[in-house]
């Protein structure tokens, strides 16, 4: 979702048992998820020209974010769990300036924008409405917004997803040394994940909450710390099935089980917030094994760059569908296929000159910026002990 979210660390990921070897599927596949998620929310204007069945399809892009969640947690597992696993909480500080630095600067720039935009509606006297609530915009820039603040989604709406892997960053950076002393059992995994899923569902249904994107405000944190979480287990759990004799039989056959947990789940017990976490797993497995074929899917450059760009597109896509209604849409419940795929076509070009003019660069400025922070103290510590 920041990762998620469409956040994850340069977009492309190596296996530690095949150095250098690169799993492009989840670059692609995170580029699509992004997709999803745009389309979800311009659906409601393509009801002049799409079937009702296709809307309705476009309905479920919201769970692409629980996609997000998962391959985060496997993601920057695979990045940073070795740091955590040999140096405990001391790998905190560098995991965190890291992850501030990936996911700030693009959020702080487009939020900013916003509070551009709606100040500007109050100097040519029109009232911004209670989207843009000034009184719930420090918990946004501080990307806390999500985190039980507030009772509805506000200002920029997708970055509620990184609002809450951002709490899911800094909970990982206390329990990451923690994390290296699970279990990696063929079987404890897949027993472990069910039972977390079950574990969300039954949440959801003891609220009275039927799907699990009802009440985001109230819901999204525990619903990504959940499906962060799977994803750590299954980056712990992948690797290690991967170096046994017979691990892609228990690989493939893990995938096979999720599926049938949540056919049941979703079928017999009527849980679809619990059957989401298994599903979206299992897309993930699958796509780790698409990456490490001789000809990996969605390795081609066009899917490539989708996944490079996937967090400007997820972030800036929101606020560029409001921009675009307000100056070119005169119906917003019927809008021209032309014109639909003018606006895809648009936040397809904004979020590459976002990604390399202003993601990229901000990233390296606030690492450098954070990694000076942390060398200080042993700068004036050395500099102590050499006067003395």
């Amino acid at each position: 979702m920041a990762a998620a979210d469409p956040a994850l660390d340069g977009g492309r990921v190596s296996v530690a048992a095949m150095p250098r070897q690169m799993l492009p599927t989840l670059t692609g596949l995170r580029g699509f998820a992004a997709l999803m998620v745009l389309l979800y929310h311009i659906r409601s204007a393509m009801g002049g020209f799409l079937p009702e069945r296709v809307i309705a399809v476009l309905a479920e892009g919201y769970l692409a974010v629980d996609l997000f969640f998962v391959l985060s947690g496997f993601v920057l597992w695979w990045t940073y769990g070795a740091e955590f696993r040999d140096q405990g909480i001391r790998a905190a500080p560098h995991f965190i300036i890291r992850r501030f630095a990936r996911i700030f600067p693009l959020h702080l720039a487009i939020l900013s924008a916003m509070l551009l935009f709606a100040v500007a509606l109050l100097f040519s006297g029109r009232d911004p409405g209670a989207h843009y609530s000034f009184a719930e915009l420090p918990a946004h820039y501080l990307l806390v917004q999500n985190w039980g603040f507030a009772n509805g989604l506000t200002w920029n709406d997708p970055a509620w997803s990184i609002s809450t892997e951002w709490a899911a960053y800094l909970l990982l950076a206390i329990a990451g040394g923690w994390l290296t002393r699970l279990p990696r059992g063929a079987w404890s995994f897949p027993l472990l994940i069910i039972a977390m899923a079950a574990g969300l569902g039954w949440w959801f249904a003891a609220t009275g909450r039927a799907s699990i994107g009802d009440d985001i405000p109230a819901t999204g944190l525990l619903r990504c710390l959940v499906e962060f979480g799977i994803g750590i287990l299954l980056c712990q759990w992948w690797t290690a099935q991967r170096e046994r004799p017979r691990g892609t039989a228990i690989i493939y056959g893990t995938a096979l089980g999720l599926v049938g947990a949540a056919a049941l789940l979703l079928g017999v017990a009527g849980s679809q917030p619990a059957a989401v976490p298994l599903i979206m797993t299992t897309v993930v497995i699958l796509a780790l094994q698409a990456s490490t074929a001789p000809r990996p899917l969605l390795s081609g450059r066009i899917a490539q760059w989708l996944g490079d760009i996937s967090y400007a597109v997820y972030l800036s896509h929101f606020f560029l569908w409001i921009l675009f209604k307000l100056f070119f849409v005169d119906d917003p419940a019927l809008v021209h296929p032309a014109k639909i795929l003018a606006f895809i076509l648009l936040t397809l070009a904004v979020s590459h000159l976002l990604h390399i003019a202003l993601e990229v660069p901000g990233r390296r400025i606030a690492q450098r910026a954070g990694d000076r922070l942390l060398a200080a103290p042993r700068t004036i510590f050395a500099a102590g002990r050499s006067e003395t």
